[in-house]
């Protein structure tokens, strides 16, 4: 196979997914391109600042249960 037909062969497949394909190398340089995505990123990053993480999540969930058992105790062993 030649690099035609290989390029044949991705478009092809690309096509799959019913979307246009990208003709020419695109309106935006590199250097936009990256500044984007920079800004982009530091946005996604101040609002998920106080996120908390799955381990986080667990922990707190593990808390809150010890605390209810912690409860139960005491209500049974002041009976």
């Amino acid at each position: 196979m030649y690099m035609k037909d290989w390029i044949a062969q991705l478009d092809d497949f690309l096509k799959l997914s019913g979307r246009e394909l990208l003709k020419n190398a695109g309106l935006i340089s590199h250097e936009e391109a990256v500044n984007k995505a920079m800004q982009e990123y530091d946005k996604y990053q101040h609002e998920h600042l106080n996120d908390q993480s799955i381990a986080e999540n667990h922990f707190l969930d593990a808390v809150k249960e010890l605390k209810a058992i912690e409860q139960v105790a005491k209500k049974r062993s002041r009976k």
